[in-house]
């Protein structure tokens, strides 16, 4: 196939231009996902200052979306549960290894919520778990709610080290904790605030830190790429007509 642009002609190979439709879905399949990332993140970023300044929330056995109330400031009194903890392993803090302790806590209306306690080395020996005496006490905590963070595995494909009280995972399933343990609980987590009864070392970032803006300026280097790659295609394949080639066409 030619196309003649004056004294210019076109002429691309199958092969190469099935490669260049190929590369170009890829490259603008890549900006255009950098751009969602951008709006997503922003909104992340609009729910937490908006929660931020909704009032306080009082955990009881009535249900919440905890999409529309994610970061919302909440608290709940009852007991800390003297049994099994969970670790959510993969949780770097200040360039260190370690986890997010995660205990059932048991309201004083009989539902339960899993809460995030915060940060704990892994230590030098990972076979070695750490360990995590929770307050026996009545007591009142404060912190917010939000969903388990995960690592990206199933907790039933990812069970790692566990002891008689505490389990190593990947993935926090709330859902499948619960029906392990026998226990009603909440949909959601409640992420203790710092100096809190029972929390370990703060460690919560809602928003990733990679900002709307960076997503945008990943979105300009996939699409500077689809352009430059559009321009090496056409001047690859696009040559100019000598006027001896030109007569020879035209006989």
């Amino acid at each position: 196939m030619a196309i003649r642009f004056n004294n210019w002609i076109f002429t691309p190979r199958l092969i190469p231009s099935v490669v260049f439709v190929l590369l170009m879905i890829l490259l603008l399949s890549l900006g255009n996902w950098q751009l969602g990332r951008s709006v997503e993140k922003q909104n992340l970023i609009h729910d937490r200052v908006a929660q931020s300044e909704a009032s306080e929330l009082v955990l009881s056995g009535k249900l919440v979306d905890v999409e529309k109330q994610r970061f919302r400031s909440a608290r709940v009194e009852g007991y800390f549960d003297q049994g099994r903890q969970w670790l959510l392993d993969n949780r770097v803090r200040n360039g260190q290894s370690g986890y997010h302790v995660f205990t059932v806590f048991n309201a004083i209306d009989g539902k339960s919520v899993l809460v995030n306690r915060g940060w704990v080395s892994a230590g030098r020996d990972r076979l070695a778990l750490p360990l995590l005496p929770v307050p026996t006490k009545k007591v009142e905590l404060i912190g917010h709610l939000d969903r388990p963070e995960s690592v990206g595995l199933r907790m039933d494909q990812a069970e790692g080290l566990q002891n008689d009280q505490l389990t190593v995972m990947q993935y926090v399933d709330v859902a499948e904790i619960a029906q392990r343990l026998g226990v009603d609980l909440l949909p959601y987590s409640l992420v203790l605030s710092e100096g809190q009864p029972g929390s370990l070392a703060f460690d919560w970032m809602p928003v990733e830190e990679i900002t709307p803006e960076k997503h945008v300026g990943y979105a300009v280097q996939w699409f500077g790429l689809a352009t430059a790659l559009l321009i090496i295609y056409l001047g690859v394949n696009t040559k100019r007509v000598s006027r001896h080639h030109e007569e020879g066409l035209d006989s």
